[in-house]
């Protein structure tokens, strides 16, 4: 059974299309990864472009864990930070 994530971020808006140029590189990175990705796009929040959202799609809760170990991941981690307004939320669901 596969796990679906939404990652929830709110972005400065003076760092929002820095943001988005990172994001990509890490979906770009992402789906490169040779185990575990179903599916992984970036999207923006229709009413506030200043909400950016992951949604996600894979195999199995190891492969999310393996793909935050990932150092193409660490490596983006301190400019998406630098970015953000507040904290982000991520919720991980399963088919019921």
């Amino acid at each position: 059974m596969s796990i679906r994530v939404v990652a929830k971020h709110n972005i400065k808006p003076e760092k929002r299309d820095e943001f988005i140029a990172l994001m990509k590189q890490l979906v770009e990175n992402t789906k490169k990864e040779d185990r575990g990705v179903i599916n992984y796009g970036l999207y923006q929040d229709v009413k506030d472009p200043n909400v950016i959202a992951m949604l996600e799609e894979w195999e199995s809760e190891e492969a999310i864990d393996e793909h935050l170990k990932k150092q193409h991941f660490l490596d983006l981690l301190p400019a998406l930070r630098e970015c953000m307004a507040g904290t982000s939320s991520f919720n991980n669901f399963k088919a019921v």
